[in-house]
């Protein structure tokens, strides 16, 4: 009777196998690493989206006002806050997973409602809260006491001027206030290009604050609902303006932002 031998895989066929995965893995990695990087970058755009949305409907309910960047504790106007005011009526979803983070905020301490988003800072009714005086040439509602946000009629190029953007997220809260957590992670409620993630590195008290949100990009939306993914700018080590072009998409009045900054050379 003729016996049948069944050959097993030697131990360097075996190594060779393994070593061939190991290869094929090492150039697929970096390709799966973009795709998923991609993945977040277009999840983050799209929470965006929904964010301008509802920037309109509160416009509409409104009388065409939009919610203030930021305003005084108590002020209900308010674009992002713990209570009903702002977007929070418009924008049901909460938590790290709503569409008020970007996918790659993966942790959030602290009192108030885990967001990556701010608001540019600009786009108010004044100066800052702490000296509420009116930007010349322009009109204003009865409530500016309360610090309420801008006419979208006084924002004359919404293609050029940033509503919301990927802020640069914080180990304390505020103006470096203590609480009792041990570490609280916060992102101001509104700024300018100074605390994009990825505008200066070495920031005390902030997390990673030289690398943008995606890889050397962030994504940014602007006052018409569009959404653009590009570099921020970059300090120039000597003061905290930056480019004439970036600023230019920051401030809403460009008349005076022209008028203001005569001897930066335009794009």
């Amino acid at each position: 009777m003729m016996k049948i031998y069944h050959r097993g895989f030697t131990l360097i066929e075996i190594m060779i196998v393994i070593a061939a995965l190991l290869v094929v893995m090492a150039l697929f990695m970096p390709v799966l690493s973009r795709i998923r990087e991609a993945s977040y970058s277009t999840q983050c755009a799209s929470n965006l989206r929904q964010l301008g949305k509802a920037f309109q409907q509160y416009e509409s309910d409104w009388n065409g006002y939009w919610p203030s960047p930021g305003g005084l504790v108590g002020d209900r106007s308010y674009w992002s806050q713990s209570g009903n005011g702002g977007l929070y009526p418009y924008v049901k979803q909460r938590g790290l997973r709503s569409v008020w983070c970007c996918p790659l905020l993966r942790e959030w301490h602290g009192r108030f409602p885990p967001r990556s988003y701010s608001m540019n800072s600009y786009l108010r009714t004044c100066y800052s809260p702490s000296q509420p005086q009116p930007i010349p040439d322009m009109e204003y509602p009865d409530c500016i006491k309360h610090l309420c946000g801008i006419h979208t009629s006084n924002i004359c190029e919404p293609h050029k001027t940033i509503l919301l953007f990927e802020g640069m997220q914080r180990t304390r809260e505020f103006e470096d206030v203590a609480y009792t957590e041990d570490q609280v992670f916060y992102i101001y409620r509104c700024a300018n290009w100074t605390w994009v993630k990825g505008f200066r590195p070495g920031v005390l008290h902030t997390i990673g604050s030289g690398s943008p949100w995606h890889g050397r990009r962030n994504n940014y939306l602007y006052c018409d609902g569009h959404v653009v993914l590009r570099e921020p700018a970059r300090w120039n080590g000597l003061t905290q303006l930056a480019s004439w072009s970036e600023m230019y998409e920051w401030y809403v009045d460009k008349r005076r932002f022209r008028n203001k900054f005569p001897k930066l050379v335009g794009p």
